[in-house]
């Protein structure tokens, strides 16, 4: 499945990873912070960073408020 396109290299390769969005042809990155204040906080790594149901430290996705995959495996 194709990501998002980049806008260094202009493919089709921008993927969403943990800390924000990497492109896997040229290594572009784009972090994206988290808005004003801080966010819940992860059952996984303990730091206050899910946002969106998805912690932006190790990556554990989030849903209903349970964690149902962990992003560093």
């Amino acid at each position: 499945m194709p990501g998002k396109r980049c806008p260094k290299c202009g493919e089709f390769t921008f993927f969403e990873s943990t800390t924000g969005r990497k492109c896997t042809k040229c290594g572009h990155t784009m972090l994206v912070s988290p808005g004003p204040g801080k966010g819940e906080k992860c059952s996984n790594c303990g730091k206050y960073t899910v946002f969106n149901s998805k912690c932006r430290s190790c990556g554990a996705t989030y849903s209903g408020g349970r964690k149902i995959e962990n992003g560093k495996g």
